[in-house]
């Protein structure tokens, strides 16, 4: 009887890490921020200086994550969309009498990115801090403008890399606030001749919503 109890237990306690070794932390989450761009300088410079006068504008879009037992790493996916709208009036002489105008350029980049994250603290105590690495692969939507400024632009697809600092915060056992920090590189490889490296920081929060 006691080798039966033992034998017994002993399945039990097996069964008991296997599935809590298989058993994984799905997070899907939607949000949104801003996207500061910080290079090159043809899409920071002022419109009046010859660049695109890109500076701070929205981004939003959807993430996933799946935490791993055990380890604290979490493999996760994303697409963000990124707008970047510029605009300035200017004066022109015609005719003698001066005329109002108004230059406007926009772009967008639609990133798919795919990574991972580290967290600082694997044990649960409200809030998870983490460092996070992501591939990024950029699509540069038409450049549109009013006036002939597109040989500035990036057009096309493109590899980058983001580098992210973040945390989640508990707000109740199935939902959590993920506020995230990251710098981009949007086209580090795939480049043209000539082409510089567009850059941004990013500054987002998530509403995660956790399934097992």
């Amino acid at each position: 009887m006691k080798k039966i109890t033992i034998i017994l237990f002993s399945v039990f306690f097996i069964l008991s890490i296997n599935t809590k070794v298989q058993a994984q932390l799905v997070s899907i989450g939607v949000g949104g921020g801003l996207t500061q761009v910080l290079g090159p300088d043809s899409y920071t410079d002022d419109i009046l200086n010859g660049g695109l006068g890109f500076s701070s504008e929205y981004n939003f879009g959807i993430i996933a994550k799946v935490g791993l037992p055990v380890i604290p790493l979490a493999p996760r996916v994303f697409i963000l969309y990124h707008k970047m709208n510029s605009a300035v009036s200017f004066a022109t002489l015609s005719k003698g009498n001066d005329v109002s105008n108004i230059a406007e350029f926009s772009q967008s980049i639609l990133s798919f990115g795919l990574g991972v994250q580290y967290g600082f603290i694997p044990v649960p105590v409200g809030f998870d801090p983490y460092l996070s690495l992501d591939v990024t692969f950029n699509n540069f939507g038409d450049f549109e403008g009013t006036l002939p400024a597109d040989l500035l632009a990036v057009n096309g697809s493109r590899t980058g890399l983001q580098l992210g600092i973040g945390t989640e915060v508990t707000i109740i056992p199935l939902i959590n606030l993920d506020v995230f920090a990251g710098y981009n590189w949007f086209n580090l490889t795939g480049k043209e001749d000539g082409e510089e490296t567009v850059s941004a920081f990013v500054l987002d929060l998530f509403l995660m919503f956790n399934f097992l």
